[in-house]
């Protein structure tokens, strides 16, 4: 599958999940590098690490394979940053920067779904057999 727009032409529905994979990657990194969040304390380490590992594995796997481990993944990033969003709304904040790391992780988790859906082969209804005379 791929996507088209006026400003993008064509693009492997793949390809664009590798990069998103590859950029959620980065600023998993970037949080652990510039935060505390490495402390035994945070209720988000181990989901937040998870997040990591499987965007970097998913988006190195063949083909075949990093379709549905990138849904995995995806969908994955979006249920804990989700949760992390709303252990925040509930203290009367509201952490803008979540919205840029959910909206995109549910795009993808959809958009890979489709592809994977476009593969499942449909099967066909039996014929009934010729009429003879």
């Amino acid at each position: 599958m791929t996507m088209a727009g006026p400003l993008v032409g064509r693009l492997d529905t793949v390809t664009v999940a590798r990069g998103a994979a590859a950029a959620l990657t980065a600023v998993m990194v970037w949080y652990f590098a510039t935060s505390d969040a490495l402390r035994s304390d945070n209720p988000f380490l181990v989901p937040d690490l998870l997040v990591l590992v499987f965007a970097l594995g998913s988006s190195l796997l063949p083909r075949r394979a990093a379709v549905p481990a990138m849904i995995f993944t995806f969908g994955w990033a979006a249920g804990v940053f989700t949760t992390s969003l709303f252990h925040y709304v509930v203290r009367g904040e509201f952490p803008v920067d979540h919205i840029f790391l959910i909206l995109p992780a549910l795009v993808m988790a959809v958009l890979l779904g489709r592809l994977a859906a476009g593969r499942v082969p449909v099967p066909e209804r039996p014929r009934p057999a010729p009429a003879r005379v």
